[in-house]
């Protein structure tokens, strides 16, 4: 591994999936993805698995998200990594 290599830094990609809006509910809508317990991995209809670094549902809090995804992002950065 080069000295360059050692300073990359990886692209994380973070999926967050919003609950049904009432207007999408009164049309009939229904949720198509389905989540993986325990693991970053969202199913689309019943065939299609996408796997990220992290997966939140839309009953996911907003604290949840930070700690999870964006603090340590966060602390990284003011460490100069």
């Amino acid at each position: 591994m080069t000295k360059e290599d050692e300073r990359a830094i990886p692209v994380r990609v973070a999926l967050r999936c919003r609950p049904l809006v009432p207007k999408e509910i009164n049309e009939g809508c229904q949720c198509c993805l389905h989540f993986v317990p325990g693991e970053p991995q969202v199913i689309v209809g019943v065939d299609k698995a996408f796997t990220y670094d992290y997966v939140f549902d839309p009953t996911t809090e907003q604290e949840e998200v930070f700690n999870s995804a964006v603090s340590p992002l966060l602390s990284g950065l003011f460490k100069g990594l």
